[in-house]
């Protein structure tokens, strides 16, 4: 029995029909015992330069490439009933595992995804990948601080997560049970960073391994995508490292890669990183294109190219794996399966005539007989009408969807709009109910991936012909309604990221603003809370990733071209001059004022107020009434200690009732009343929370409590909430607060404050970072709890190399050396006109006081 005989199988169309053409499926074949024997005989390694690993087959849409793809993987694993003319998969030493990835509908490779599928695929019970799992531990807690590794498990039910975690107390000598399966965090991934520094490893291989140290390194610094993508190569190193019958025989098949190829190359480069440093897996590909990775014209574009690295993918390659280019099924294929649909499986009777116009219609594309078939089986009563049959597929299309349920019919239609949905995303655009968005997911039309939360979608030349129908065509849209519609969508993507908000569902987040986006690039639809939740989502470089190119003449366009500033790794120089530049460009207003805005941040960031408060009077100028423009103006006029110019500010342009709490609550704590500061940074914490911005609401708790910290008034414990909450989200400046607030609060502690001290000096490290107020601050109080003279000469002595201090905080650690008897190096300040300096000084003396003997404020 061949396949052609199983056609009527559930879930079987026509697009399986050309996986039983042999060459396909033996190129395949061959491919793959070429790839054992590589894995057997130790050829497939990193130490190569020739990769040999990857086997393509490309060729037009609607072919049933995808489809190919899923049978060979099944035929792979065992999983056909009767191959047919394929024959019993080839008995090797070691079973076949596999991973898919499908790029239908996207613009990004999410090469964290990938490598984790690899692991997973890799995985079995005492088989161990020690390197890949600690850089990747390392990766994820910076990229993915506070959220925890997706449940990995393998076909058989075994955890890879729990193993993965396992490796890390497995391997680090003095990880004890710090490690477990909940979130990683910032403080794990600082202890990976150390013990792979300090070679603090189990095993001498390990401790060896300079690829792994040079990747937690980066993963430490910068959790950018090429670094997820180059973990591939530590997992290589792993299974280099296993005995040679211990090693996988893996396959990943890689679908629709025509999303990510091409373009500025980033993304493609980033899956190539992934098949370049994995030569013991064989990669199979389908594309609209062929892979040009073997030209020597893209050695620079791509991390790897050039014939000598891929030879398999040159044109005049004879050996597989290398590429196939995947015709269209023949007249006779095409006459053999509408013969074999004819009466069966609930098709009509289908007369000879019917059949030739239909083969002569589909040029053997095998959607085309799919959707042909569909038209037949909901035909009137009566016999089938050759002239029915045999037009060009967009007006097939069109005649299924005269012939389908007006209800389904539309719901196709608003499907088409977008290249994924879900049931629920088509009923609120609609209109319609549930089961009957869920009826049309049950049609041929419809294809279902395994995407996490639009797993359905129409196939591309569908799309395309719906898209393309004429509005005199009964029952078609005009453009007027596709736009209509393309903005109810809108609307109800909107609702499903609302609903997402706090949620801790960043990554569900950006799938839902990625098909919004996807809208307004397509019919050029402008949407301002699509850039407020971009706004608020952490890591604008993995959503710049999934926006739509640049484009000057229209609103997302523009929008994308603002984030380019975060595309490729950019580092904060580059950045700013790509905001320089990007504002000189004739940009809609919305666009320009957040630019300006992001720019003013970026030289506050680097410590230009000059150029911020340059950026931010012109914005208030032109938005006299934004609170936002005049808190920002309030606060960085503080933050340069400039209070001549802060209160003619506030008098021009006073402050709403929280933001101007806020303010107050500074100045009041420039003027030692600690008490009303912390008053003022609890009321803006607590309305902060109320309106869901919790993260700003987390640097005003980070406030609160280091001001709580200098009454004395805080707990250990308290500082370790705070600790724990900054590491799972990330926020090292955070981390660096709670630790010098306990460091106060166990000032007199030599033996605890060097252990706060040790972890405190990991997290400057790793974010190429500067000792600064906090810890001058906290290591000042201790060695004057402790009346250690020489420790306050230590701190001194760096102190005075120090010259970017002028804020409030630096003007505590200047008062705290001038209490130890040093000379002072900032100027003295008037905060307030009716107070003089002596007062606010008699008041910061008091306070360090009592820092100095460990009272509490209140106990004096």
């Amino acid at each position: 029995m061949s396949e052609l005989d199983r056609i009527f199988d559930p879930e079987y169309t026509a697009t399986d029909l050309f996986t039983d053409r042999v060459p396909e499926h033996a190129a395949f074949a061959a491919a793959l015992r070429h790839q054992h024997g590589d894995v057997v005989c130790g050829e497939a390694r990193l130490g190569r330069r020739r990769r040999n690993n990857v086997l393509t087959y490309f060729g037009m849409g609607g072919i049933g490439k995808t489809s190919l793809s899923r049978r060979l993987e099944r035929w792979a694993l065992g999983e056909l009933e009767d191959p047919g003319d394929w024959g019993a998969v080839p008995v090797f030493d070691r079973p076949v595992r596999t991973l898919r990835a499908d790029f239908h509908g996207s613009r990004t490779v999410d090469a964290v995804s990938v490598v984790l599928a690899l692991r997973a695929a890799c995985a079995a019970r005492g088989r161990k990948f020690p390197a890949f799992d600690l850089g990747l531990a390392a990766w994820w807690s910076q990229a993915r601080p506070g959220i925890a590794l997706p449940n990995v498990r393998v076909a058989s039910g075994f955890d890879v997560r729990q193993q993965m975690v396992d490796t890390l107390g497995d391997f680090i000598e003095d990880a004890g049970g710090q490690f477990g399966v909940g979130p990683f965090t910032v403080r794990g991934a600082l202890r990976i960073t150390e013990a792979v520094r300090a070679r603090r490893l189990r095993g001498r291989a390990l401790r060896d391994c300079q690829p792994l140290a040079l990747l937690v390194r980066e993963a430490t610094r910068d959790p950018s995508p090429g670094v997820a993508a180059s973990l591939a190569g530590l997992l290589s190193w792993d299974l280099e490292n296993l005995a040679s019958d211990r090693r996988p025989l893996v396959v990943g098949f890689a679908d629709a890669f025509e999303y990510v190829q091409g373009g500025d190359r980033v993304q493609e480069g980033l899956f190539q990183r992934i098949v370049h440093l994995t030569p013991a897996v064989l990669w199979v590909v389908t594309s609209r294109d062929r892979l040009n990775w073997d030209s020597a014209d893209e050695e620079g574009l791509l991390p790897a190219a050039g014939p000598r690295t891929w030879p398999g993918l040159c044109a005049d390659a004879e050996h597989d794996p290398r590429q196939h280019l995947v015709g269209n099924l023949s007249g006779q294929d095409v006459e053999r399966f509408l013969s074999s649909a004819s009466g069966a499986a609930g098709n009509p009777e289908l007369p000879a005539d019917v059949i030739t116009r239909i083969r002569d219609g589909a040029h053997g594309l095998p959607l085309y007989l799919d959707l042909s078939l569909t038209m037949a089986r909901s035909r009137a009563d009566g016999p089938l009408q050759a002239a029915s049959f045999g037009g060009p597929l967009p007006q097939l299309v069109t005649s299924v969807f005269t012939r389908i349920p007006v209800e389904l019919r539309e719901l196709a239609r608003t499907a088409s709009l977008v290249p994924r949905f879900d049931p629920q995303l088509l009923a609120e655009a609609s209109g319609s109910s549930m089961g009957a968005a869920e009826r049309l997911c049950r049609q041929t039309l419809v294809t279902r991936d395994d995407h996490r939360m639009f797993p359905y979608r129409l196939h591309d030349a569908v799309r395309a012909a719906v898209g393309s129908e004429s509005a005199a065509d009964r029952g078609a849209w005009a453009p007027a309604d596709r736009e209509d519609q393309a903005a109810r969508l809108l609307e109800a993507l909107r609702r499903r990221s609302d609903a997402l908000l706090g949620q801790g569902a960043e990554a569900d987040q950006r799938d839902v603003l990625e098909l919004a986006a996807t809208l307004c690039h397509a019919h050029r639809l402008t949407a301002a809370w699509l850039s407020t939740a971009l706004r608020r989502l952490p890591g604008f470089a993995l959503s710049a990733q999934r926006l739509p190119p640049p484009d000057p003449d229209t609103w997302i366009g523009q929008l994308s071209g603002l984030y380019e500033a975060w595309r490729n790794d950019r580092k904060a120089t580059e950045r700013i001059l790509y905001l320089e530049d990007f504002l000189r460009r004739p940009l809609r207003a919305d666009i320009r004022d957040e630019a300006r805005l992001r720019l003013a941040y970026q030289y506050r960031t680097r410590g230009d107020q000059a150029r911020c408060l340059i950026l931010l009077h012109q914005a208030l100028s032109e938005d006299p009434s934004s609170d936002t423009l005049r808190y920002q103006v309030a606060r960085t006029l503080h933050g340069v200690s400039d209070f001549p110019a802060l209160a003619a500010h506030l008098a021009a342009y006073p402050l709403g009732e929280t933001t101007g709490v806020r303010i107050r609550s500074d100045l009041a704590f420039d003027r030692g009343l600690i008490d009303e500061a912390v008053a003022g940074t609890a009321a803006r914490a607590r309305y902060l929370r109320e309106v869901g911005q919790h993260r700003l609401a987390q640097e005003n708790e980070a406030v609160w409590l280091w001001r709580r910290a200098l009454q004395g008034a805080v707990q250990p414990e308290e500082c370790d909430a705070l600790l724990t909450q900054a590491d799972r989200y990330g926020s090292r400046l955070r981390m660096r607060t709670a630790l010098a607030a306990k460091t106060i609060c166990l000032a007199g502690d030599t033996a605890a404050v060097q252990g706060l001290a040790r972890e405190t000096q990991w997290l400057i490290t790793a974010g190429a970072g500067f000792t600064g107020w906090r810890e001058w601050t906290a290591g000042m109080v201790h060695a004057l709890r402790l009346g250690d003279r020489e420790e306050m000469d230590r701190l001194y002595e760096q102190w005075l190399q120090f010259d970017r201090g002028t804020t409030v905080n630096y003007r505590l650690v200047d008062r705290l050396f001038v209490f130890a008897g040093y000379p002072g190096r900032l100027p003295a300040v008037r905060i307030d006109p009716a107070e003089p300096a002596s007062v606010v000084d008699e008041r910061w003396h008091r306070h360090i006081e009592d820092l100095a003997v460990g009272r509490p404020a209140g106990d004096r």
